[in-house]
């Protein structure tokens, strides 16, 4: 699988045609039909079973990925997708970036610029900081993070330059 341009999280989700992930169920709803196609054993010519195995594991990586970030959130809280649209939409000010609501805590979303490695955290009471110079890594490792709160303040906050954006409502 190509390097994903906005997170891996968004590429994974993009992999099953997801766009909001609430439950195991819906992640098992959208993977067993997709797996189902593009299983290399239903796929015997040659050309046609190289293709499925580059599918097949790109779609049992994507499920594995998420799958495990749902198994991190301890509620029931979706872990939504959306694509920041502008600062009087409630979004982040970066419409390039994919806003992912994370489980609760004290902060409300998290998004990342690849192109940048800008990381937009939103905190609750919608402040909005850009930490800049962030590896995607770190941010993968705070979509799996326990505590997206305790991982910011110990692995993002003083170590990463920072600016505060935006307060909004």
């Amino acid at each position: 699988m190509s390097a994903p341009s906005e997170s891996t999280f968004s590429a994974h989700c993009a992999a099953l045609g997801l766009r909001t992930v609430r439950t195991i169920d819906e992640l098992n709803a959208a993977y067993r039909p997709l797996i189902r196609q593009w299983h290399p054993d239903r796929h015997h010519d040659h050309a046609d079973h190289a293709i499925a195995l580059v599918r097949a594991t790109a779609i049992n990586e994507a499920y594995a990925f998420l799958s495990a970030a749902l198994a991190n959130q301890r509620t029931s809280r979706p872990v939504v997708l959306r694509r920041s649209r502008s600062v009087s939409d409630d979004g982040f000010p970066d419409a390039s970036v994919l806003e992912i609501f994370v489980k609760p805590s004290s902060i409300i979303s998290v998004g990342y610029n690849s192109a940048t490695a800008d990381l937009f955290v939103k905190f609750v009471g919608h402040r909005v900081y850009r930490y800049i110079a962030v590896p995607l890594s770190v941010f993968e490792a705070l979509l799996m993070a326990s505590s997206a709160a305790v991982f910011v303040g110990e692995q993002i906050d003083r170590r990463y330059e920072c600016e505060v954006l935006k307060r909004t409502t």
